[in-house]
């Protein structure tokens, strides 16, 4: 049972680090040329030379890291419903650094989303447990292990093409979906390294090939979703696209957790994970209010318009644009 408290704990962790870094990555790629007409390894390389967008990643980058080694601790069905989480934690940002009121809906959201997460920490029970490498390795060369994994790769593929071909306002939506099923495979893939380090450590994991083969694949998917998810900032609202991605972040999980590892999926979890996804959809619909600067601060006012939903960036910062944008 200390593994799975251990992991709930870090998945806590990562998932406020996040959406926190989520917000400094989408105030950067505002400023950006449009990346899908840049190409994925010049986008990639034209998001790696924004300093603010680099805190971000940062902060996403621990946050991944520290959600694979959860990961390894417990079942996939109990850590990634956790994601939600990082909304409160991003709603209480905007409301302690910023200055943002707490709408009655914020405050059900909350509720809905905190409910959830104790919950699962409650219920949570001891995770499947493995008895040897092969015995993780069996597990991708199963039937649904790879029904799963390969609709999962259908999706991204396809719905990559359609979200291109579409409206703004719909294709930031469809990019942020298809990020999260990029993420979810990935986080399928670093699952079974995670594991195998926990089960016999780092030098027996790193001694078989398949080892790198499963972390190889966890990276670049999460590279991928990475990616698709700077598309989906910049083609749709952050109040919109955020929720979008971390509600799918707690429902898809469910399916690999279920179909490709074999865990099982008690109501008490189901449970959890309605109240979760009903406190991010809240969170993320919260209404637009104008907010005041924190301390004569610029940074900090824009954030907030982000996090409300209001790309517009301030005059100090791009006088520009905002005299364009002045009524």
């Amino acid at each position: 049972m200390s593994n799975t408290w251990a992991g709930v704990a870090i998945m806590l962790c990562s998932t406020s680090l996040m959406n926190l870094g989520m917000v400094l990555q989408k105030k950067a790629v505002d400023r950006m040329p449009p990346l899908e007409k840049e190409g994925v390894v010049k986008g990639i390389g034209l998001v790696f030379r924004a300093p603010l967008w680099l805190a971000g990643w940062l902060m996403t980058t621990v946050a991944i890291v520290t959600n694979m080694v959860a990961l390894g601790l417990a079942d996939m069905t109990v850590i990634q419903p956790l994601n939600g989480f990082g909304m409160v934690v991003l709603v209480l940002f905007s409301r302690w650094i910023l200055g943002e009121r707490l709408t009655p809906r914020t405050l059900w959201g909350i509720g809905f989303a905190m409910a959830g997460v104790v919950l699962i920490g409650l219920v949570a029970a001891e995770g499947r447990v493995f008895g040897s490498m092969g015995e993780v390795f069996a597990v991708y060369r199963r039937g649904p292990a790879i029904g799963v994994l390969g609709l999962f790769l259908f999706l991204v593929l396809v719905l990559w093409w359609v979200a291109i071909r579409l409206r703004k306002r719909w294709s930031g939506i469809l990019f942020a979906f298809v990020a999260a099923c990029s993420s979810v495979v990935g986080l399928t893939f670093s699952k079974g390294f995670f594991t195998l380090f926990t089960l016999v450590g780092i030098v027996a994991t790193l001694s078989v090939w398949p080892s790198y083969l499963l972390l190889g694949l966890g990276v670049s998917f999460a590279v991928v979703a990475l990616f698709l998810q700077q598309l989906s900032f910049q083609k749709g609202r952050a109040v919109v696209v955020t929720p979008v991605f971390s509600a799918f972040s707690v429902i898809l999980p469910v399916i690999t957790g279920r179909w490709v590892f074999g865990e099982e999926i008690h109501v008490p979890i189901l449970l959890a994970l309605v109240l979760i996804v009903l406190g991010v959809v809240l969170l993320g619909s919260r209404e637009r209010e104008r907010q005041p600067e924190v301390g004569g601060s610029h940074v900090g006012a824009e954030l907030g318009r982000i996090g409300r939903g209001d790309d517009r960036p301030l005059q100090a910062l791009d006088p520009d644009r905002h005299q364009q944008s002045t009524r």
